[in-house]
């Protein structure tokens, strides 16, 4: 009996033989078509299917006249022969994609077992020159006959056969049922959409993942249309050209036409590799930052971003606070919101400071410095600076020197004059870095701007600034004297003479200090009152801090003594009790802005400055 159409759909059961990628679905092919060749002919050897059309047959040839029964018509053995059987046109179609898809299949799984053999006999072994020599000249063989093609196309071949084997599939199934094939037919056409979609992306978007040789074979064929419909069109327009330049009147207009014409790579569509070099040389900038920045947004390890100065010089200008963007980025994903994590601060508290040094110097020497944008990618970099618990001897120099510069160049910025201050108070005063002459002047360069920009009128921030360009210069002094910083002789001479005229400067400064009005811009809690309460606590913080404390650390030496005279310190009380009678009502300890307050201190700070410098008590 001739099987249905439905027996198709049941593979014949058996074992099926494992195998590599290539051989894998030929036993599954086969079992389709074994089952589905048979709806392309009769099934002679139905017996039953025989004696029914001869009954029929003969039923045809009696006529019923009651009471008898005729025989009109007798039908010989010889025509009761079936007529001739003709296939359906679904079964032809299912059989032409299911052999088809078997016929790529197998293609594929010869033409791999084909390629293993030539690689396998393209190997030399050996070290010697001889065996150099063959692997070479075998090496050109494969390159001269192709190798690498018949490799892409073995995959294509499997794409093809997966494509025939459901389109076949969809065939059989419209002739069974409609909702199956209905559902069946999306199902495949969602999968073809996929399919259809990451192969052709790869053709028009160079940096798509999705590359397979499909999408090569597919860019291969286009390059070449386009290319050769280019070529025709600048052989049309090379005609057009030239006969336009008979008239010399219309030779003008058809310039742009000409230079298309002769401009043999012009527009002209590049190799499938030429494209992503193409794109890696627009994006060299970009790439080159990613390089590091994302092996340690990756890895979180610190040792990539020790190695991100070197590429400084190569990217270009705008490419370099982009690199501390990228780090931003990374540590607000991945501990909120500008969250420098405790081994930074604590465990690693050098490499960053250090990379962002490097960088800030990288941005002073841009030609647009001190434009907006300039501003901008700065700041970017600068946050990224802090002061650890350790340092290192690069680090101190460097960032001395940096935040200086930048100090001076960016004035609007006062969180990098802090910085620069704390720098020296911590890395120098309280980890032991060594100056140099280079790191005194840069420090000295900064201390001139900020006392020649003392305003009064802007009130305590101008205070503030100015104590701490105090504290620089005392600092300065001290480095020199202390025999710790690596000067010459000339260098030490010229910083002592220096020296001794800043200090003239300061004690004329502190003389004529003002202090009414002072208190503008302190406020620690709400209202004008509760700020001219505050200022004594705060200014009495910052007298200490920046110039009693530094001033006592420099008379207790016997050169610094020498150099600090006694009017100094006279004038340095003298100044306090003219604060204390232009704020005479000081604020109890409870208040909640004492946390910057010298004032339960200053007292005993003048006497220590008072004793260290063997003046007679008032």
């Amino acid at each position: 009996m001739r099987r249905s159409s439905e027996d198709v759909l049941r593979p014949a059961s058996g074992p099926v033989e494992g195998g590599d990628g290539y051989t894998a679905c030929l036993p599954v092919l086969t079992a389709f078509n074994v089952e589905s060749y048979h709806l392309l002919q009769s099934d002679p050897s139905d017996p039953t299917l025989a004696v029914l059309q001869q009954i029929s047959a003969q039923l045809k040839g009696y006529t019923l006249t009651p009471p008898f029964l005729n025989a009109t018509n007798t039908t010989a053995g010889s025509h009761l022969a079936p007529a001739p059987f003709q296939a359906p046109a679904s079964a032809v179609w299912l059989n032409s994609l299911w052999f088809s898809s078997l016929v790529f299949s197998f293609a594929a799984a010869l033409l791999a077992l084909f390629v293993k053999q030539w690689i396998y006999e393209a190997m030399v072994g050996g070290t010697s020159r001889e065996s150099a020599r063959l692997r070479q000249y075998r090496f050109n063989g494969l390159l001269k006959w192709r190798v690498g093609t018949v490799v892409v196309v073995l995959p294509i071949l499997l794409q093809l056969a997966s494509v025939l084997f459901l389109a076949g599939l969809l065939v059989l199934l419209w002739t069974l049922h409609n909702t199956v094939a209905a559902i069946t037919s999306i199902l495949v056409a969602i999968v073809f959409t996929f399919v259809i979609g990451f192969t052709l992306l790869p053709v028009f978007k160079s940096d798509c993942s999705y590359r397979s040789p499909a999408s090569f074979a597919i860019y291969a064929v286009l390059r070449v249309i386009c290319n050769e419909a280019l070529r025709v069109i600048r052989a049309v327009c090379k005609v057009i050209y030239r006969w336009s330049t008979r008239w010399a009147e219309w030779r003008v207009q058809f310039d742009r036409l000409g230079v298309f014409a002769y401009d043999g790579g012009y527009d002209s569509m590049p190799t499938w590799r030429g494209r992503d070099q193409n794109e890696i040389y627009r994006q060299h900038g970009d790439l080159s930052r990613a390089v590091v920045t994302t092996a340690y947004s990756t890895t979180a390890d610190t040792k990539f971003l020790a190695s991100m100065p070197v590429i400084f010089s190569d990217l270009p200008p705008e490419q370099v606070p982009m690199c501390f963007v990228d780090i931003m980025c990374f540590m607000n994903a991945e501990w909120g919101h500008w969250h420098l994590p405790d081994r930074l601060l604590f465990e690693d508290a050098i490499t960053l400071p250090l990379c962002a040094t490097y960088g800030i110097r990288h941005m002073l020497a841009r030609s647009d410095k001190g434009t907006d944008g300039w501003a901008n990618d700065t700041q970017a970099i600068f946050r990224h600076y802090f002061v650890g618990k350790e340092s290192s001897a690069e680090l101190a120099e460097l960032a001395c020197k940096t935040l200086c510069h930048y100090a001076l160049e960016h004035r609007a910025l006062r969180r990098v004059f802090g910085n620069a201050f704390t720098t020296l108070r911590l890395m120098y005063d309280e980890q032991g870095a060594r100056h140099t002459y280079d790191t005194l002047a840069h420090a000295k360069a900064m201390y001139e701007v900020e006392m020649a920009a003392w305003d009064p009128s802007q009130g305590f921030r101008s205070f503030r600034d100015t104590t701490q360009a105090v504290y620089v210069l005392l600092h300065c002094v001290r480095a020199t004297i202390s025999g710790h910083s690596r000067l010459t002789s000339s260098q030490t001479d010229a910083m002592l003479a220096w020296g001794r005229q800043e200090l003239a400067r300061l004690y004329e400064w502190v003389c004529h200090l003002e202090w009414t009005g002072l208190h503008k811009g302190c406020l620690a809690i709400s209202g004008d009152a509760a700020a001219i309460l505050a200022f004594p606590h705060i200014a009495s913080h910052h007298l200490v801090r920046n110039i009693i404390d530094p001033v006592i650390a420099l008379c207790s030496t016997p050169s610094g003594l020498a150099l600090v005279s006694g009017e100094i310190v006279s004038a340095i009380e003298r100044t306090w009790s003219a604060a204390r009678l232009a704020y005479p009502d000081f604020v109890e300890k409870e208040a909640g802005f004492v946390w910057s307050s010298g004032l339960d201190q200053i007292d005993a700070r003048l006497a220590k400055l008072k004793t260290v410098h063997q003046l007679p008590p008032r």
